[in-house]
């Protein structure tokens, strides 16, 4: 399977669905891993959905002036438009399954 692997201070994602990666038209998957204490800028996707599924440790997930703590096993789902970023809580990486409403989701920080 082809996918896409970014790199950032903060931790890694990895695209394994999306326009970019080229098979998909309609949704965009990903797999984040996250650092102990580490997280993402908060950020804003004007046209799409967020679902965040936390596979592996605790997350923190700020959504608007809302914080939810995600434990593996937990699902939380960011609306289009909305402020938001994640950041482990953890002791042990976190892994994350991204997906978006959008094949091509647009991005902007916040």
């Amino acid at each position: 399977m082809t996918s896409i692997k970014n790199e950032f201070p903060w931790g890694t994602i990895e695209w394994l669905a999306n326009d970019e990666v080229g098979n998909s038209r309609e949704l965009s998957l990903a797999r984040m891993t996250l650092p102990p204490t580490n997280g993402t800028d908060t950020h804003i996707h004007a046209n799409c959905e967020e679902s965040i599924y936390v596979v592996h440790g605790e997350v923190e997930c700020r959504i608007g002036d809302e914080r939810v703590r995600i434990k593996a096993g937990g699902l939380s789902v960011v609306p289009k438009g909305a402020v938001h970023g994640i950041r482990n809580v953890g002791e042990a990486p976190a892994e994350i399954i991204l997906s978006y409403s959008s094949a091509a989701r647009a991005f902007e920080l916040a």
